[in-house]
């Protein structure tokens, strides 16, 4: 992922109403216990089907009636299919040397639906369009977005902006010095 992309993970609102009965302002992300439970795994200590659990690996999507297939369609629209991916993981890239913009949706072999989809932005694209063409796709299909620190926004362009100014992102493309320094000196906090 490169620095200037601004990452979003689209939750359909029902799922986290399901949930909690209410739209937080913000869900559990926890990359500490995330990377902890990796390696216990790759070292064999603990089983396979141990799940480690927070909001990038709840099941949102299973109470919807969403198919897959008409938000594929929907993407096509605003984005080119990449060359690479597989029937369940499905990968969307616009490349030039402008805008680097690009999604992805998981889908579960025996269910068929969605397990996740999510999209990076280029903060650099004149007029966000793909952001903008992506904050209405959520809005068509009631959706919230969160992004990688578990803050849940509507699909609003105001409420996205307001996740965009507290990104790694934005402050890379405000002051990119600043920000490699910052980094160097592990001031800033990796998304």
């Amino acid at each position: 992922m490169a620095v200037y992309q601004f990452q979003l993970i689209a939750i359909p609102k029902k799922g986290v109403l399901e949930r909690f009965g209410q739209i937080p302002e913000k869900l559990e992300i926890d990359y500490k216990e995330r990377t902890e439970h990796y390696h216990l795994k790759e070292e064999g200590l603990i089983e396979e089907e141990d799940k480690f659990k927070d909001a990038l690996t709840q099941d949102w999507w299973s109470s919807t009636k969403l198919q897959p297939m008409e938000i594929i369609h929907q993407i096509d629209k605003k984005v080119k299919r990449a060359n690479y991916g597989s029937d369940t993981f499905i990968n969307w890239k616009f490349y030039s040397r402008e805008v680097d913009n690009d999604a992805s949706m998981s889908i579960n072999e025996e269910t068929g639906k969605i397990e996740e989809l999510r999209f990076r932005a280029d903060l650099r694209e004149e007029k966000l369009i793909f952001l903008r063409a992506m904050i209405e796709l959520a809005n068509k299909y009631e959706w919230l977005l969160m992004d990688m620190k578990g803050n849940l926004a509507n699909p609003k362009l105001k409420e996205i902006g307001r996740l965009i100014k507290i990104s790694n992102s934005y402050s890379f493309l405000q002051d990119p010095i600043k920000f490699l320094t910052e980094l160097g000196k592990g001031q800033i906090k990796i998304e």
